[in-house]
């Protein structure tokens, strides 16, 4: 075993903690989501509750994208990060929880009513995940069967001591946490999952049995836009 791997409970509960945390604050911040709200303003929202709660790094800014009305030039508000929410648009949050060293991400999408068939397909990636690595097939392998896949993952050194571990690519997976990203797009609109991947000698699982927090089923869509 290398030293990123200490397989226990003691070592895991820092990562969890700070994934609850993450997945708690873009909960709060879908459901603060007002129309004429730009994604500079919800990515400002999310910095801000992270500091009051000492767990933002710097280094690892949110993001907060907006999709779905009729594409528009891009010029003044309509820029990058400048895209204003309208009732119905859907939405991606994703964000660091960064507490003593110990880092999680977590990701967010909404709203329910406009992608929830989406969000079943991706449901089934990821329980489809541990198989594939199971079976000694490679991330990529899954990927090129999903058109709009794409995965990210890193190996986490348990310790919170030390940096983020080298993303290894077409390598087998060794025995340790891993952070994994999954984002599925159709082209148009986007839902993510971050969470945690655990190796070891009783095979790949998800750290959590149940999907991390990746659907926003608020109904912050509820009412209609005001004319």
């Amino acid at each position: 075993m290398s030293a990123f791997w200490t397989p226990d409970s003691v070592a895991l509960a820092p990562y969890l903690h700070s994934q609850e945390q993450a997945n708690k604050c873009l909960q709060i911040i879908a459901a603060s989501l007002q129309p004429g709200m730009s994604e500079q303003d919800c990515e400002l929202l999310i910095r801000d509750w992270l500091r009051a709660h000492q767990l933002f790094d710097p280094a690892r800014p949110p993001k907060v994208r907006f999709a779905g009305q009729t594409p528009r030039r891009r010029f003044g508000l309509n820029r990058p990060g400048k895209r204003r929410y309208r009732i119905g648009m859907s939405y991606i949050l994703r964000c660091d929880a960064v507490q003593n060293g110990y880092v999680a991400k977590a990701s967010l999408s909404g709203p329910a009513s406009v992608l929830a068939p989406l969000h079943a397909r991706l449901r089934d990636i990821r329980e489809q995940l541990p198989r594939t690595l199971q079976q000694g097939e490679t991330p990529q392998q899954l990927t090129s069967q999903y058109p709009g896949l794409r995965q990210h993952y890193r190996l986490v050194p348990l310790t919170g001591s030390l940096p983020e571990g080298n993303r290894i690519d077409e390598a087998p997976l060794i025995p340790g946490l891993w952070q994994w990203q999954l984002t599925l797009s159709d082209g148009q609109h986007s839902v993510a999952s971050s969470e945690f991947l655990l190796m070891d000698d009783q095979g790949p699982r998800w750290l959590t049995a149940t999907p991390a927090h990746l659907l926003d089923n608020s109904n912050n869509d509820k009412q209609e836009e005001a004319a």
